[in-house]
């Protein structure tokens, strides 16, 4: 997936710290986060393809154990085929979540596209799908308990919390 405007709602804090640097921060949904790491609990693998970079963001993927982490990059389609590659999977086993204009080649090439509700208009177009939750506002968690459950998975994790 994204990271800004789905993990996030794409709003990013610039603040400037002690020494003069600027410090960015984001903010998480923890319902998409706590959904990410029952993913990576079931055995899916998850990850971000990112144009920004950010240290706090990458730490906090790997807190949610994704397994895919790359930042910095705008050519999401090559990054996704070398996820492909590493991973030994087909880009048509591949769901990706995607909210602006970088993110629809990726859109193109995926199993199953995903489009935030406060996407772009054209990234729409390219989705098989819309959340009716914007990004940042739990959009991932919308489409965990939906691929859990299609996966047969969802029962495991309510009976964690007996329910």
């Amino acid at each position: 997936m994204d990271v800004d405007g789905v993990l996030t709602d794409g709003l990013l804090y610039h603040l400037v710290d002690g020494r003069g640097r600027l410090v960015e921060l984001k903010g998480v949904n923890t319902q998409d986060s706590i959904a990410l790491s029952w993913l990576a609990e079931a055995g899916l693998k998850t990850g971000c393809i990112s144009g920004r970079v950010s240290e706090g963001m990458a730490e906090r993927l790997k807190m949610l154990k994704a397994s895919f982490i790359f930042q910095g990059r705008l050519d999401k389609k090559n990054v996704l085929q070398q996820i492909c590659r590493e991973g030994a999977f087909q880009p048509s086993q591949v769901l990706y979540i995607g909210d602006d204009l970088p993110d629809v080649p990726v859109l193109k090439l995926a199993g199953l596209a995903v489009a935030v509700a406060n996407a772009r208009p054209e990234v729409k177009r390219a989705a098989h799908w819309t959340t009716k939750a914007a990004g940042g506002a739990g959009a991932v968690r919308e489409v965990t308990e939906v691929l859990l459950r299609a996966q047969g998975l969802w029962a495991s994790v309510l009976e964690r919390f007996d329910v």
